[in-house]
Parts: structure tokens; sequence; C-alpha cells
């Protein structure tokens, strides 16, 4: 079951708490965390993650409003949301909670496959989802179910950005599910599928049929 790691409203004592929780303890762990204990130098170096910094995340910080599911939280992610203009409804999310703290201010903790049963239907503009095929949604059943879900929650021609690696899994898009609900396209002057020659990571832009 999905849980909101940011409780809002003005329930008693544990509200309160949460709220302590989310405006001081977290970021305060965060910048710990990221100052003394973990570094992301590794990550910042591969070509996927450039591709990402110096091409995807520029385009999308000229969008002044909308919504934009960011799926799949770790502290190597943290600063991409940085990208994101305050107008945007951002939601992030991901399946463990220990994950919360890399989350955006929305963030819920909910397995990819069943987002549509905690998010309103038709209601996302983007749908971000990096490092999630071949890392935990592996198999043929569970990538099909979350092109399912994942159609259920965004707009008519809502665009679906998906980062795979073709040494993890089979390519995602030949599935048959994948053809029915979605269509390939480009993206602001990006191409519909971008690889690498020194990395097995592919970027994919689909956009949701009617």
């Amino acid at each position: 079951m999905a849980e909101t790691a940011t409780i809002t409203g003005t329930a008693p004592a544990a509200s309160v708490n949460q709220s302590l929780i989310n405006q001081l303890y977290l970021p305060v762990k965060r910048w710990f965390l990221l100052n003394f204990k973990l570094d992301s130098t590794y990550f910042k170096k591969q070509p996927d993650r450039i591709w990402l910094d110096q091409n995807l995340y520029p385009r999308l910080a000229k969008i002044k409003q909308g919504r934009i599911l960011f799926v799949g939280c770790a502290y190597y992610t943290w600063e991409s949301l940085k990208h994101f203009n305050k107008g945007v409804d951002l939601v992030t999310v991901d399946i463990d909670e220990c994950n919360i703290i890399w989350g955006g201010k929305n963030h819920l903790v909910a397995s990819i496959l069943e987002i549509d049963r905690y998010v309103e239907a038709s209601s996302f503009d983007i749908v971000l989802l990096n490092g999630i095929f071949g890392h935990g949604v592996d198999s043929p059943m569970m990538q099909i179910q979350t092109f399912k879900s994942l159609h259920r929650i965004l707009k008519p021609g809502g665009l679906l950005q998906i980062g795979w690696n073709h040494d993890l899994t089979p390519d995602p898009l030949n599935f048959d599910i994948s053809k029915e609900l979605y269509y390939k396209t480009d993206y602001e002057g990006l191409p519909e599928r971008t690889t690498f020659p020194d990395s097995t990571h592919v970027f994919d832009f689909l956009r949701a049929k009617k």
C-alpha cells in the first residue's frame, strides 16, 4: 500500500511530528549523508546521467506548470529534482520507504506496478521511468503491468520517458502492450531513442494513446 511521506492538514500530534520530520530531520540527515557519507561522483560520470543532466533536464526545466511523476529515488538522483520549476506539481515515488529522504515534497511509497491505485487517472503530463526495468521490475509480466498502470495515470498524449539497460532486460518496446497503449515520439529535439557506444543504457520516448 502506498503512503504519502508528507502529511498535510491539522491533525494533532502525529501530523505535527511528521511535519517536524519533513522540515527539520530529513533535510539535516540528507545534508550530512551527501557531504560526509555518500559520494555520487561515479554516477555523475556515467554517459546516461550526463545525457540526462545536459539534454533532458534542461528541457524539462522550461516547463512552468503541469504534473510530472519521477519514479525511483536515490542519493544520486536527489540533485535532479532541483531542475523542476516550482510551478510544476512534481510527485516522486519509490517502493522502498528508506528512500523517502531522497524524494520530493510530494512523495509516495508505492510499487510502480500499481501506481494507478493511488493517484488520479489521466492526471500526469509526464512520467520519468529511469533505472526501474531491470532493477526490480524485471519480469515481462511486471513490465507489462507497469505499462498498463502508467497509461491509466497519463493524460492522452502524455509523455513516458523510459531508461533501461539492454544487458539487463529485453527491449520493453517490443511488448505488444507498449505498441497498443503508446506510440514512439521525439521530444523537444531529442530523438525517440538514444543509445551510447560505451554504455548499455537506452532512453526511449513514448506518448500515451487515447
